[in-house]
Formats: structure tokens, C-alpha cells, sequence
């Protein structure tokens, strides 16, 4: 069964979308069905920025840079 998958991997035209994703044990087959899947590579560092800059640097003083308006900004 690897072997095929391994042949129709080229082939795949969503093969592409594997580089956008945290995948740090590539031979690891992940098919857990109540699951949220793999972490994307943005959102990692999305938190990773929020943590780090928004609240690391920016203290309280990211609140109203940042989060106040963010329901705003996600109904628009």
C-alpha cells in the first residue's frame, strides 16, 4: 500500500499544500478524525508573534493595539 501511495504522490495536485504545514516526523501517517490536523506553518508563527512581541513587548499596551478591535476586524 506505501509503495502505491508513493507512486500517485507525484501526481497529487494537492502535494504542494504538504510545505504549508509543521510536519516535524514526515513518516509519521496522522488520521486522527477528532482532530484539528496538522499545525500550519503560519500559525505557529503568528503565535509565536503575538506571544513574543504583541504581549512580550507591547504589555498591556498591545490591548488596544491589537485586541480590542480584532472582533471588528473579523466581522468586516
Amino acid at each position: 500500500m506505501r509503495e502505491i501511495a508513493g507512486r500517485l504522490d507525484p501526481e497529487d495536485e494537492l502535494a504542494p499544500f504538504r510545505e504549508a504545514f509543521a510536519i516535524r516526523d514526515p513518516e509519521l501517517i496522522y488520521l486522527d478524525g477528532n482532530s484539528l490536523g496538522r499545525l500550519s506553518a503560519r500559525t505557529g508563527e503568528r503565535i509565536r508573534a503575538a506571544v513574543e512581541e504583541e504581549w512580550g513587548r507591547g504589555l498591556i499596551r498591545g490591548w488596544n493595539q491589537n485586541w480590542y478591535e480584532a472582533p471588528r476586524r473579523a466581522g468586516e
